[in-house]
């Protein structure tokens, strides 16, 4: 009778357990959930995520709100939320940079594999090789020929460290082309220098308009796709060169969350930004939609994060 008695003690509390933990997560989220932006206020990758919150808002049931945490280019915000409590209620729209280009080169003071779990992707713009209008340059191959054959280039990108530079340094180290660096603090910078004249090439996003208006001349992109705006220009290893910079812009969480929660958040990201209305909003803003689930998402950080890596240590020497 004692054995029986225990048994059924033993069952009780397995059932409680169990329907503990269901009501605990039929009940997520029951307050605000914050998603943290690690660039300032205007930018596109802000005001995507401001309106992919709005539209995810009413799917959750609860408030998103915006945390911006600009500095380090994305890293200071990875950081802070590697740290954040592991319960569904701090993501993050992270970006190439912080993911997986940034932690090749240095301690990030985190690791983008294991301290976080992806959600999904929702953008990345493509990074397009561009020339001015009255550039004599019509193709990739005949920049490098010049670039190979005693001309200087200079090339803007929005960043000392950033992946667009890596894969153009990368770029002149296969080819033995001449390319000069010229960093800007953002894109918009880099591309006023090329309108300006001041450079010769920029590696920039948020092109369309500026080469349908004949501004500006696309000569290949550097993702690992065409951009389906221009599908007859070139990926660089379509020109030849393995050599590619994708461009992720997703949402993640601390690494622990439970995968009832997560299902939860990408349920409802997902269904935002597949709307015509995050559609129309992104065209406004000149940024692809490209979703990807989680699973993938972290195999493109996988890859890029040994591939930049074994870059890093290849300019070392």
């Amino acid at each position: 009778m004692p054995a029986l008695r225990s048994r059924w003690l033993y069952l009780f509390s397995a059932l409680l357990m169990v329907l503990s933990f269901s009501v605990w997560s039929s009940d997520y989220p029951t307050r605000p959930i914050t998603l943290v932006v690690p660039y300032g206020a205007g930018g596109t990758t802000d005001i995507s995520a401001r309106q992919l919150a709005r539209l995810a808002e009413p799917l959750l049931g609860q408030p998103v709100v915006i945390e911006n945490r600009p500095g380090g280019g994305g890293v200071n915000a990875m950081r802070t939320v590697s740290r954040a409590a592991p319960d569904g209620y701090t993501l993050i729209a992270t970006t190439s940079s912080p993911s997986f280009v940034a932690p090749a080169l240095r301690d990030t003071g985190y690791d983008p594999i294991r301290d976080f779990t992806p959600i999904l992707n929702y953008s990345g713009p493509w990074h397009g090789v561009l020339v001015g209008a009255d550039s004599p340059y019509h193709s990739l191959e005949e920049l490098l020929d010049a670039a190979r054959s005693g001309s200087r280039l200079t090339y803007a990108t929005a960043g000392a460290l950033s992946g667009a530079r890596l894969a153009f340094t990368q770029l002149g180290r296969q080819t033995g082309a001449k390319l000069q660096h010229v960093p800007f603090d953002g894109a918009s910078g880099a591309t006023a220098a090329l309108l300006g004249h001041h450079v010769d090439i920029a590696l920039v996003p948020a092109y369309r308009d500026l080469v349908n208006n004949g501004q500006l001349g696309l000569l290949a992109v550097l993702d690992d796709q065409p951009d389906p705006d221009f599908p007859r220009v070139p990926t660089l290893e379509q020109s030849g060169h393995d050599i590619q910079f994708p461009s992720i812009v997703a949402l993640m969480v601390p690494h622990g969350v439970s995968a009832e929660r997560a299902e939860t958040l990408r349920s409802a990201f997902r269904e935002a930004a597949s709307s015509p209305e995050f559609a129309a909003v992104m065209k406004k803003l000149n940024q692809p939609v490209r979703l990807l689930p989680g699973d993938e998402v972290e195999a493109v950080i996988r890859k890029n994060l040994a591939a930049y890596h074994q870059l890093a240590e290849t300019l070392k020497r």
